[in-house]
């Protein structure tokens, strides 16, 4: 494992981080409302002649293009956590139910944190689809029932063809592992660059920044005609800095990847650290706004709302 993108930390600081900063944030639940969407099944059940994306909620966003339906990190079910209590369930429930879906190719998993990678949802979709999931992972999806056949695990920058027409390539993040007290990072983490035919998309599920790192992805990999970039969970930055990108990072990931559309993900769902809930999307539109961005380029879109990616990118009402 390459210890330089490595991030990790231990309960205690968390811990202590926790007492010094008290309860979360309060949400206004009218707030909410603002935030999702009804999605357009209508078209998400349609052909995909041109690539597009839903925003499911969190981490996970449906692509789809031609034949092919992938799902990123899937959630679908209240709890990021090991059990149905201590954690806060989410605020937004996902866009699409598990039976709302339309038939699923393959997912990609960035990594095994309880909000990215739900055993509950792993078993909904059990068998039907092809899992694509980083080095170490494959013994505990076989646990999960999940047959050998069905699971590709990779290293950084191993590369795998789905089909003829698809290539999925495990690209670095600057993250951890870790899902019980006796395995920090005894399996990797990390982001999924995709190409289906003439579409590159980039996910970058959980990571803080590395200015090398990502302009590496994008000298390898890229450009991107859409990238999934995270942008919450970051606060406060003393203690998230090392793990989680801010809104001003998640631009420079655009920047670095050498992305022409982005959509932000990885927040309006899950409170799972201390700043606003509602800030990270206000927060980006106003860095945005102040670089003189055009708006195509990198906005916020509501839970639930499609994006069809063309050139010069799509628009967004929220």
């Amino acid at each position: 494992m390459q210890n330089r993108n490595t991030s990790r930390t231990s309960f205690l600081k968390w811990l202590k981080m926790r007492l010094k900063e008290g309860r979360y944030p309060g949400i206004n639940p009218l707030d909410l409302q603002k935030i999702v969407v009804k999605p357009d099944r209508k078209l998400i059940f349609s052909p995909a002649d041109q690539p597009r994306a839903t925003w499911i909620g969190h981490a996970t966003v449906l692509i789809q293009y031609g034949q092919i339906n992938i799902l990123t990190d899937p959630h679908f079910t209240a709890w990021p956590a090991p059990v149905d209590f201590f954690i806060p369930t989410r605020h937004t429930r996902p866009a699409l139910s598990y039976e709302e879906l339309v038939d699923i190719d393959f997912i990609v998993i960035s990594h095994n944190h309880y909000d990215h990678l739900d055993h509950r949802t792993v078993k909904l979709f059990g068998n039907s689809v092809t899992w694509f999931v980083p080095w170490g992972l494959k013994r505990w999806f076989k646990k999960q029932g999940i047959d050998s056949c069905n699971i590709v695990e990779s290293e950084w920058w191993q590369s795998h063809t789905y089909n003829k027409d698809v290539t999925v390539t495990f690209t670095p993040a600057v993250h951890w592992s870790k899902r019980t007290p006796w395995d920090t990072n005894k399996s990797l983490w990390g982001s999924w660059s995709i190409r289906i035919m003439d579409f590159t998309c980039w996910f970058g599920g959980d990571t803080a920044y590395d200015s090398m790192l990502f302009k590496e992805i994008g000298q390898r990999t890229g450009p991107y005609d859409l990238a999934l970039i995270p942008i919450g969970a970051y606060g406060p930055r003393y203690f998230m800095l090392s793990q989680h990108v801010d809104p001003a990072q998640a631009i420079l990931i655009h920047r670095d990847i050498i992305s022409k559309l982005s959509i932000p993900i990885h927040w309006g769902t899950f409170q799972l650290t201390h700043e606003p809930f509602f800030e990270p999307p206000r927060l980006l539109k106003t860095i945005l706004k102040s670089e003189k961005y055009e708006k195509t380029q990198f906005f916020p879109i509501r839970i639930g709302e499609t994006v069809t990616i063309q050139p010069g990118g799509g628009d967004s009402s929220f």
